[in-house]
């Protein structure tokens, strides 16, 4: 097979940050012919497959393409697809562009040497990192899929849970005026006081393997000049969720702890399981044997799976602790036991499936 890192590096060097991706569909897609696959290509991403002559069983290999920015601290450039010390920099390296390179070079696999029955389909898909994912679109133009997986930095261990994201914007309202004649409410002060309310507010609930409900403000936003008293101002609230509690039940409740107005900004990213009886668990431990079976604080694709009632799991190459984070970057040894995995995965599934 060819160099793994070579083509992931190839793929880092091209920008692609959420909204704007085409140039990197683009890059992908010729990646894919490079090595035989015959992509098929638009703006929601590329589907890939390599079918057997008999009919059987799909597996699915979801990733996306699209980045967060480069953000600050860099050591060595983002966007250039450094090779050095046996790793590959920049941007979007783990999260979740080695994944994308680990899906072409099975697919790639499977297409030079097919399975007895069914197939293999990846799905590169863009938007992941924002409000309007593409896999929706592109699992229309795939074949029906019987399991799939959904290509995350786990370092090849099992994600066989993971919790949702529930984003709210909280805008408390106050009195504009000069700051030297101020009578009025604060909207700054208001703000302040719900989000201290938010620390008290429990969620008794506990799921047993993912824990308590996080609430955690990561924006905030207020003031029009240094000496007006601002009209508004607002939290955002970045909300990681699990089955014990539904949407509905967390906004209700933080709208009944607070004073500002709740909007909702998305709820998208429901919390996703699959069973540790389900076939496809089983399958992943014995290609993975040394992998560990967790459950997963980060939100992906995976729902969009479990709303077509396709059975998934989630497992890529690369720590997702370099994942938005400066000097971002994957090993060989890394990369390479995530091509290795995914063969092996695909492999046994087709055969125990078939």
């Amino acid at each position: 097979m060819p160099d793994a890192m070579e083509l992931l590096a190839r793929l880092v060097a091209v920008q692609g940050l959420t909204g704007d991706e085409a140039r990197v569909v683009s890059a992908a897609a010729d990646l894919c012919r490079e090595h035989g696959l015959v992509p098929e290509v638009g703006p929601d991403g590329i589907v890939i497959r390599a079918a057997a002559e008999q009919p059987g069983p799909w597996l699915g290999f979801c990733s996306h393409l699209d980045t967060v920015p480069a953000g600050e601290g860099w050591s060595v450039p983002p966007h250039e697809g450094l090779r050095r010390d046996g790793f590959v920099y920049g941007r979007g390296a783990v999260d979740a562009r080695a994944s994308c390179a680990a899906i072409m070079l099975t697919v790639a696999e499977f297409a030079a040497h097919p399975a007895a029955r069914g197939g293999v389909v990846g799905l590169l898909s863009v938007g992941e990192e924002g409000n309007d994912p593409s896999l929706p679109r592109l699992l229309r133009r795939a074949p029906k899929l019987t399991a799939a997986i959904v290509g995350e930095p786990t370092r090849m261990n099992i994600a066989n849970r993971q919790r949702g994201l529930l984003v709210l914007e909280l805008e408390a309202a106050g009195a504009q005026s000069h700051a030297s004649r101020a009578t009025g409410p604060n909207a700054i002060e208001a703000l302040a006081r719900d989000l201290l309310a938010l620390q008290q507010l429990a969620f008794p609930r506990v799921h047993p393997a993912l824990g308590a409900i996080r609430v955690i403000p990561t924006r905030l936003s207020a003031g029009i000049a240094d000496n007006v008293t601002p009209p508004t101002a607002r939290a955002t609230l970045d909300i990681r969720t699990t089955p014990a509690y539904a949407n509905d039940e967390i906004i209700a409740a933080i709208r009944g702890a607070v004073a500002s107005r709740v909007r909702v900004v998305s709820d998208l990213w429901l919390p996703c399981e699959t069973g540790e009886a389900h076939p496809l668990l089983a399958c992943a431990r014995e290609a993975l044997p040394e992998a560990e079976v967790y459950a997963s604080d980060g939100a992906s694709d995976w729902v969009f799976l479990a709303r077509e009632g396709i059975p998934a799991i989630k497992i890529g190459p690369g720590d997702s602790r370099f994942s938005h984070a400066p000097d971002e970057r994957i090993s060989e040894a890394e990369l390479q036991a995530g091509l290795d995995g995914y063969r092996r995965l695909a492999g046994n599934w087709l055969n125990q499936a078939g």
